[in-house]
Parts: C-alpha cells; sequence; structure tokens
C-alpha cells in the first residue's frame, strides 16, 4: 500500500495518538476526510485529554472549522457578510463601527489564537478609554466570530462580560423640561420632523427605529392605535392604543407623509429625502417613499442645544425677578439647562414608561406597551421623577404625633 505524503513517518499508537518531532497528533475523520490535528503538547496524559475534548466536540457538531485557521480580519468579514441579510440597515451599520476598534487590536491573529486571556487584554484596553458597555457591544460582536468558527464553546466558561450601570444613561424629563422641549420644538418649521417624531414617542414609548419603519398601513386613526411590525428585538412587535396626544400627533405625521408622497399603504410614514443620495438617479430633490427617512439627528441636536438654553434663561430670568442677583441666576441657568444639555432622542421613551409606572398601570400592561423583555428592562426604563417620589411619600401616614403638632400643654400653677 502506498504510503501518503502526508502521513506521520512514526508508527500511530492504538489510542489514536501518534508522535513527530516529539509533538503528540491525532486523527479525525472531517466529512468523509482523514485530517492530522496537532496536540501541541509532548505529554502523553494531556495529549489524551486534547484528542478526547476533540472528539466530544465532534460528536456534539462543535469542532473547530476551517474558519478558525483565518486570520480575524478575513473571518470577521465573512461573518458579517452572512449576517447582513437578516438584520436592518441600521444594525448593520452599528455593527460595523464595533468591528473597527476590534480590527485595530486583534488583526493578525488567527482566530483559533484569541483566547479568553486575549479577551481579557482586550477588554481592560478597552475600558481604559470607553464604557463598560460599548465594551460588551464590541466583545459581542467578536462572539459572533468566535462561535461561527466553532472555538467559542472552549473558552465560554471563561468569558465575563463587564459590569455595567444598570440605571443606565437615560432620563425622565420632568412636566416643565417637556414643556420647554415641546413648545421650542414647534418655533422652528426645520424642527417639524423631529418635533412629530418626539411627540409621537413621547406618548407611544416607541423607539426611533420603529418609527422610522412605520408605513401608512400600520396607523389606524380610526381605531386608535398603532402596530409595530418591525423592532429591535422580537418582543417590540405589538400593538399600541394611542391618546389624545399620539391621535393628535400621528394625523399631523400622516398629512405630512401625504404631502411628500407616502399615499400607498405600503409607503413609509417617515419617506427618505434625497438629497444625499448621490448615486440614485434624481437625487438631491423630492422624497422616495419606498424607503424610510435614516436620521433626524441634525434637527434633533439643534433643538436640543436650543431647549437647554431656554431653560437655563428662564431659570435664571426668574432668579433675578426673585431678586437673590446676579450669581444665583448663573447657578439657576446651569442647574435648569443641565439635564436637557445632551438630551437623547430615546429619553423620551424614558419618560413615556415613567409615566406609565407613576399611573400605576400594572408590569405586564407598561411590557405589553413598551415590548420589554423582562422586568429588568422594565426597571432599567423607570425613572420614578421626584414629584411622584414625594407625593407618594406623603402618603406614608403613622400613629405618632410630632411633638409640634401637639395641643401645647395648659400652664399650671406654680407650687408655693
Amino acid at each position: 500500500m502506498k504510503k501518503r505524503n502526508d502521513e506521520p513517518t512514526e508508527r500511530r499508537d492504538n489510542d489514536g495518538l501518534h508522535r513527530r518531532r516529539g509533538v503528540w497528533y491525532y486523527t479525525l475523520n472531517v466529512k468523509g476526510t482523514r485530517r492530522f490535528f496537532s496536540t501541541r503538547t509532548t505529554n502523553y496524559q494531556k495529549a489524551r485529554k486534547v484528542r478526547a475534548a476533540a472528539e466530544k466536540l465532534q460528536s456534539e457538531g462543535r469542532l473547530p472549522g476551517d474558519l478558525s485557521k483565518q486570520k480575524f480580519e478575513v473571518a470577521l468579514r465573512e461573518v458579517l457578510d452572512g449576517r447582513k441579510p437578516h438584520l436592518a440597515e441600521n444594525t448593520i451599520r452599528l455593527e460595523k463601527e464595533r468591528s473597527g476598534p476590534l480590527l485595530g487590536r486583534l488583526s493578525g491573529l488567527r482566530v483559533k489564537q484569541i483566547d479568553a486571556p486575549a479577551i481579557a487584554t482586550y477588554q481592560a484596553a478597552r475600558a481604559k478609554e470607553v464604557s463598560p458597555r460599548t465594551v460588551n457591544l464590541e466583545t459581542k460582536v467578536l462572539r459572533y466570530v468566535l462561535r461561527a468558527a466553532k472555538v467559542w464553546a472552549p473558552i465560554a466558561d471563561d468569558f465575563k462580560p463587564l459590569r455595567e450601570d444598570r440605571r443606565g444613561p437615560g432620563i425622565a424629563l420632568e412636566d416643565e423640561q417637556e414643556r420647554v422641549l415641546f413648545e421650542t420644538a414647534a418655533s422652528k418649521p426645520e424642527w417639524n420632523t423631529a418635533y412629530l417624531a418626539a411627540l409621537a414617542a413621547s406618548n407611544t414609548t416607541m423607539r426611533s427605529c420603529e418609527l422610522k419603519a412605520l408605513r401608512l398601513q400600520d396607523v389606524d386613526l380610526i381605531a386608535r392605535e398603532v402596530t409595530i411590525r418591525r423592532s429591535k428585538t422580537d418582543t417590540g412587535i405589538r400593538q399600541i392604543p394611542l391618546n389624545p396626544g399620539g391621535l393628535w400627533s400621528f394625523a399631523r405625521i400622516l398629512e405630512r407623509a401625504n404631502g411628500l408622497g407616502s399615499v400607498n399603504p405600503d409607503h413609509f410614514l417617515f419617506p427618505r429625502f434625497l438629497y444625499r443620495e448621490t448615486k440614485t438617479a434624481g437625487h438631491g430633490t423630492g422624497y422616495d417613499p419606498t424607503k424610510p427617512q435614516k436620521t433626524w439627528r441634525t434637527a434633533w441636536r439643534a433643538l436640543v442645544k436650543e431647549t437647554a438654553r431656554r431653560a437655563g434663561r428662564e431659570a435664571a430670568r426668574q432668579t433675578l425677578e426673585s431678586g437673590r442677583g446676579l450669581r444665583a441666576a448663573i447657578a439657576a441657568w446651569k442647574r435648569a439647562a443641565a439635564p436637557l444639555t445632551g438630551l437623547r432622542f430615546h429619553d423620551l421613551r424614558h419618560t413615556a414608561i415613567t409615566k406609565l409606572a407613576e399611573g400605576e398601570a400594572s408590569d405586564s400592561t407598561i411590557m405589553s406597551i413598551a415590548g420589554h423583555l423582562d422586568r429588568s428592562m422594565l426597571e432599567h426604563y423607570s425613572h420614578i421623577r421626584v414629584a411622584a417620589r414625594r407625593k407618594a411619600v406623603e402618603a406614608i401616614t403613622s400613629s405618632w404625633v410630632l411633638p409640634e403638632e401637639r395641643e401645647a400643654p395648659a400652664a399650671t400653677k406654680s407650687v408655693q
């Protein structure tokens, strides 16, 4: 029998292991082909454990594939390209952004070389630059690659995500802050889209991505409800009844959409403006109702900046009118503007969920409206505001009467 060129020169042992230049090797039948694998050890007992572990992984269908031999940058591109047909456009963009730091630190490594210590080193380095939440989202993309290469299972038990602040960055607007925001938004026509979207979000708990994905057929003003058919998660698919504020905002949004050419049921409620579509015929003019609007970030940032300025100016004016002086007015300006500086559109969702919680809606009702998965996410979004907490505390009664609230004791005659 003719000897294969890739077969080891030394005779194989009965235990399935054989040595070549001092290192132990074993063979596995992969897709009908006999392949040789190195245990990367000269120790016989360790080699037996490596071979047993490999056979177990193969029986479970988790044996590392050819992708594990690729360089990380090649495997990352292949995995992300394979995910694109199943993801929303915004998710594709986010995963691409999160891949940048990974490529900066892991490029050149083979996928199989990325083990638990390598991931821990990456986490420690990135934690000095960004928040734990960002690091965890980046390692989530890394895990996609490791799972696809089938090298994640052996290191999964040793991986620990960074601890995040469960409270998150979100805030719930006070009534006065919300009033200033919407009065400011309504003051300029160029902020109309952001104004209507913000009003809809604050009355429905909807996310920005959910609003952009809405089509005309999803809004029923007669039944007073909106149907979310595409969301960030599966639990986000739901029907939301409209209150008066939500009904008014969606009526205005429909009028705007009709005026921009969205007339068919499958047309988007927020059609895309073509001024940036440089590769599209007729770019720079009009709207495309068959595509959703990408963002209202520019208008939102300008709106938030002006809202913070107005809130600060009103607080300073009231302080000056009370006669407290210029220094107190400057401090009042800063206090009033601080919560609104950098306000995120997503904070309107926080505000809406907080109002539901303060209105004593049950947890199941809030989750069905907001589309939450579990109670931990409900607690993450719900920020009971100061006024509601004060009102709740005042409801606590006690049989003990404070000394100053008691009647003064009657005067006694002095003893002679």
